[in-house]
């Protein structure tokens, strides 16, 4: 499975080197590299079960779907019966180990979606769970947990021909007085169904992982043009969850310096809970981003017919300063 020659692909703002294909990047050739990832095929480590310090688990508290351990000089990210990655204490290298016969679909997915946001935190890197888009105004944030639109709002903006920026990673870095969105890269995660509801036109899909019904757009063939450029940070709209959605109407409202602050702390790809150094200097970064007049909850019906009426609601806002 492990290949010799290697590639360098930008993501994130990174330039990544990996010994697979990593088809959903865009190439780097003769770029520097900030971190390599090796794809292996044999353990040379042992973790016990008491030396995870950390798991994320489903909505139902069940089975962790992500356990993060710590070996010597290395973190180890375990998704179970999928692959375990190790990330090094410096953030430059990642290591993957996939159980037997995981597509490598699957291992690019984990990669690229899972692993690299949470590397980005380990280099001093803020990354939001956030999907973001850009208008004319600047790029547009769209915040909150799995599940609640994200990345079918950033799609159906694309798709009446605004860039994408990033799908579900945000990374973000300071400038003077302002915050800057880098783009991850190009493609949109969608189920089915909303592929269907967003495009008008049938986009190129390809899969997303092997236990997954989602499926990736593909930017070609006009959809999903993408923004390759580091841009202002305009908007930041914190999704509210159904159950505080009137039936019927779309509300924009401002939040406080404190409720933007903690929708941003709860909202940050960590991957060391442990690290205090880590955690202060973040939480003052955060502090700083929670002061700028950016932040709305956004209440929205989940109803499709009125997908359009939204979009318009948004892009209006956005136009305000």
């Amino acid at each position: 499975m492990q290949q010799r020659h290697t590639t360098q692909y930008q993501i994130c703002g990174l330039i990544l080197e990996s010994n697979i294909p990593l088809t959903e990047l865009r190439q780097a050739p003769g770029s520097q590299p900030n971190c390599s990832f090796l794809l292996q095929s044999t353990r040379d480590y042992q973790l016990l079960a008491t030396d995870w310090f950390h798991h994320w688990r489903g909505a139902d508290g069940g089975e962790p779907w992500l356990s993060f351990g710590k070996l010597e000089g290395y973190y180890l990210l375990r998704f179970p019966e999928l692959a375990d990655f190790m990330i090094s204490l410096d953030g430059n290298s990642i290591r993957c180990f996939p159980e037997p016969d995981i597509p490598l679909d699957t291992i690019r997915h984990l990669l690229i979606d899972q692993v690299v946001p949470l590397l980005l935190s380990q280099i001093g890197t803020i990354a939001l769970h956030a999907s973001a888009v850009v208008l004319d105004e600047g790029a547009v944030a769209f915040l909150g947990k799995t599940g609640l639109g994200k990345s079918s709002l950033t799609a159906s903006l694309c798709n009446r021909g605004f860039r994408l920026l990033t799908d579900d990673c945000l990374p973000l870095k300071k400038q003077g007085e302002q915050l800057i969105a880098i783009p991850s890269y190009r493609g949109v995660r969608l189920w089915p169904e909303m592929v269907s509801a967003v495009f008008h036109e049938t986009p190129t899909l390809a899969p997303l992982a092997h236990y997954t019904d989602k499926q990736r757009v593909i930017p070609i063939n006009g959809h999903l043009e993408f923004c390759a450029d580091p841009i202002q940070l305009k908007r930041v709209y914190v999704l509210a969850p159904p159950d505080e959605t009137d039936t019927q109407q779309i509300r924009i409202t401002p939040l406080t310096k404190r409720e933007a602050l903690m929708e941003l702390v709860n909202q940050t790809f960590r991957l060391d809970i442990n690290d205090r150094t880590k955690l202060s200097n973040e939480f003052h970064w955060l502090a700083w981003a929670a002061d700028l007049p950016i932040y709305y909850r956004l209440a929205f019906p989940r109803d499709l017919d009125l997908l359009p009426a939204l979009l318009e609601a948004i892009l209006a806002h956005a136009k305000v300063d």
